[in-house]
């Protein structure tokens, strides 16, 4: 068999260099405008809370909180009271003392005498705040400093605050350019971690800012403190109550600014910081995504990819436990685009073979060939698998993909390397390439014989039966071909030949069939489907004693329908139902009425091999006899030999059923199956009716009598009886009077009748009250 012809060859890497290239676009995007700063930043609070760090302790905040403005007055204080508090800390053995206060402007002037005076006093261990304030409307800059009284006794720091546009401070400055030369930032100040002048750091929030020492104002100007806890410290004095400048720091609510100062400090102290940005990562994502686009192996691929995904995501936390601050949503942006386009294109794919893919067989199915038409300019095979829904039906589902693959190998020595396409209900379509008709057809031949030996499905050998249909037209739309195709595979079985070409005069016939099911309901109702009945001879007396029915379709244009048209199409398409409903209505009425005469008779019905299962069916017989007042015991209902040994579950309880309501059972077409006396034994069918093939060979074949013979004997020892269907003539008539069989129909016997003709039959009491 050919390679699967849907697969186009291309190269692989083509598409997913570019699902690459495009995801890394959108990683840069991501990292270069911080489209999801929020969320980055949210992440590294997240990890910070996983590895919480304290503060070192050495940086105190003397908090100008609201209980020392409620004791001491509103802020700002007099500055000769600051000055006290300067003293006092130094007594105390502060190391470094920063004022965080606005001194920009003159106040009273022996206040501003006693300040100076203690700045003098501290030697240099003192620095003082400078701002720098932007003029948003006018874009003018302005530096704050203190008045030079001050600073000539004090060192100067810059306490800008950095707030990103999601209103929260991530990083902080080393140093500031401003009119009087570069000056460091107080938290460089403080931790003695000198950068160059613009060049920001990552804040560290896994510093718990609640481990901050902190000290109030005024247990300090009260004397109502432990001086030991500034002793070789440094000091921040400013204001933290509720008229303080607050901002959100992550992980928390508001806090005052002072300690967001602390905490850049403090992030100085524990080491220098390394903002690792989003380029290297986003770099480390794109090879991980390279290496998960180009694995064939699947499920190595989606490891790693989920390696990928735990790197980025538990990563951060060991390398920010070292100081190493990692942007990762670039990084996980494109791997998840990676991820998502190769799912969709999965997901696509995956469709797209369920679309042109048999479920069950795994070959292409007719959506396939649709999209492979340019290549069907051969001569287009179709080989229609006559039994196949019996086959299947019989069949346990898991075994139909055995079944279609022993099929398919046989047709493969005759294909020529062609691939093979697989249809509903046994249809297998193929395209042959061969200008030579003659070889085709030998080719045909050659395959029909290979399927005269039986193929073993699970270890049972199934009969398969296979006709060929061919079109050689191939300026015609693919679909067409393939539909007249399996028109000629039907006319060759129906004519009994191996295979047929289509001919285009019969494609009106054709185009008519194909609303068959749609006429087959209006024919019921219409009266056009009619029932014919065949006479079962008693050999016994040589009497009528039943009849089987049989559906027939008389069209008013078309004439008459064959049966293996309507009733195979039926039962494919789910109408068999009301068909059988319709036939069993009707024979089981006439049976009534020529009961009711006085005269034996039964009747029997076939039932579909699709009904057998079905929970309806038990309600639909006993409906029927009580409607027509029939005994149980005068119907009939023949299940074919195939269909009775695959019952199981379900259907061989409605067998069981049915057998127990008094319904007689029948074997039907038997010896065309695998019967073995175990299940003639278990089936509980009272009647056994054997082949028409076997039974119209038996003046001729020495095998078949000998079979049919043993069946009778076999039939009679299991207490059942027989009837053998296809006798026609006399002679097959006495060899079966020779061997004693129970029941005849044939032509030879008896043709199908409609009812009138068949009552005529009868004797003449019988007659008069049935009719």
């Amino acid at each position: 068999m050919g390679s699967t012809p849907f697969h186009i060859s291309r190269s692989r890497y083509g598409p997913n260099l570019r699902i690459l290239c495009a995801a890394l676009l959108i990683g840069l995007v991501v990292g270069a405008l911080g489209l999801f700063l929020p969320v980055e930043m949210a992440a590294r609070t997240i990890r910070g809370k996983l590895h919480a760090d304290q503060a070192s302790g050495s940086i105190v905040v003397v908090a100008v909180d609201d209980p020392s403005v409620a004791e001491l007055g509103p802020w700002p204080w007099p500055r000769d009271q600051i000055g006290q508090i300067v003293g006092k800390l130094r007594a105390a053995g502060a190391k470094q003392i920063h004022l965080d206060i606005d001194l920009s402007s003159p106040g009273k002037p022996a206040e501003d005498a006693a300040l100076e005076d203690a700045l003098r006093a501290a030697k240099g261990h003192v620095s003082l705040s400078s701002r720098l304030l932007v003029d948003m409307v006018a874009g003018t800059q302005a530096d704050t400093r203190p008045l030079p009284r001050f600073t000539r006794h004090a060192t100067m720091a810059n306490t800008n605050l950095w707030v990103d546009r999601d209103s929260k401070i991530w990083a902080h400055p080393y140093a500031l350019e401003l009119a009087t030369g570069v000056m460091p930032s107080l938290a460089s100040l403080l931790s003695g971690v000198q950068g160059n002048e613009g060049a920001q750091f990552p804040l560290d929030y896994a510093i718990d800012v609640r481990s901050v020492p902190v000290v109030s104002a005024r247990d300090i100007a009260k004397g109502r403190w432990d001086s030991k806890i500034v002793a070789g410290r440094k000091v921040i004095v400013a204001q933290t109550s509720t008229g303080a400048e607050h901002y959100f720091m992550p992980g928390y609510a508001l806090v005052p600014a002072a300690f967001f100062h602390v905490i850049a400090a403090e992030t100085l102290i524990a080491g220098r910081p390394i903002a690792l940005g989003w380029m290297p990562p986003l770099i480390l994502a794109g090879m991980i995504a390279a290496i998960f686009l180009t694995l064939r192996n699947r499920t190595h691929a989606r490891i790693v990819l989920a390696g990928g995904y735990g790197l980025f995501l538990i990563g951060p936390i060991f390398l920010e436990h070292h100081h190493i601050f990692p942007d990762i949503m670039a990084s996980l942006v494109t791997m998840t685009v990676v991820a998502v386009v190769h799912l969709y294109k999965n997901l696509r794919r995956a469709y797209h073979v369920r679309g042109t893919t048999n479920s069950i067989s795994g070959l292409p199915n007719l959506n396939a060939l649709r999209q492979r038409e340019e290549a069907a300019l051969g001569t287009l095979v179709v080989a229609r698998i006559q039994n196949f829904a019996e086959i299947t039906t019989a069949l346990p589902q898991e075994y139909e993909r055995e079944l279609v693959e022993q099929i398919t190998s046989r047709f493969s020595f005759g294909t020529t390397g062609a691939a093979i396409y697989q249809a509903d209900e046994g249809i297998f379509i193929w395209v042959a390439q061969t200008q030579n008709d003659e070889m085709l057809i030998e080719q045909l031949n050659g395959l029909h014989a290979l399927f005269r030996s039986p193929v073993i499905v699970s270890a049972q050998l199934v009969d398969v039966t296979v006709t060929f249909g061919l079109d050689n037209d191939s300026s015609r739309p693919l679909m067409q071909r393939v539909s007249s195709a399996l028109v000629a595979a039907d006319e060759a079985a129906k004519e009994g030949l191996r295979c047929a070409t289509f001919d285009p005069a019969t494609l009106e016939d054709a185009q008519w069939k194909l609303s068959l099911l749609g006429r087959l309901d209006q024919a019921i109702e219409r009266g056009e489907i009619w029932v014919a009945y065949q006479p079962k001879i008693d050999l016994a007396n040589d009497r009528i004693i039943g009849a089987e029915a049989l559906a027939r379709w008389k069209h008013p244009e078309k004439g008459e329908i064959f049966p293996s048209q309507f009733i195979v199409a039926a039962e494919r398409s789910g109408r068999i139902e009301n068909l059988t409903a319709h036939v069993l209505d009707s024979a089981v009425g006439l049976a009534a009425r020529i009961n009711r005469s006085g005269y034996p008779f039964s009747i029997a019905v076939n039932l579909s091999a699709r009904l057998l299962d079905k929970p309806g069916l038990i309600g639909m017989v006993e409906q029927t006899l009580a409607r027509h007042a029939l005994p149980a015991g005068l119907l009939i209902l023949e299940v074919t030999e195939t269909t009775a040994m695959a019952s199981q579950s379900e259907s061989f309880a409605n067998l069981e059923r049915l057998s127990a309501m008094g319904v007689q059972l029948s074997i039907d077409d038997y010896g065309t199956g695998l019967s073995t006396l175990e299940y003639l034994k278990k089936i509980p069918a009272g009647e056994i009716k054997i082949d028409r093939s076997f039974v119209g060979m038996l003046d001729k074949s020495q095998g078949d009598r000998i079979m049919v013979h043993s069946t009778i004997q076999l039939a009679h020892s299991l207490g059942r009886k027989v009837v053998a269907e296809g006798v026609e003539n006399a002679a097959t008539l006495a060899e079966l009077r020779r061997m004693q069989c129970d029941f005849v129909q044939g032509y030879h016997t008896g043709r199908p009748m409609p009812a009138p003709a068949l009552i005529n039959q009868l004797p003449a009491n019988a007659r008069e009250t049935a009719a």
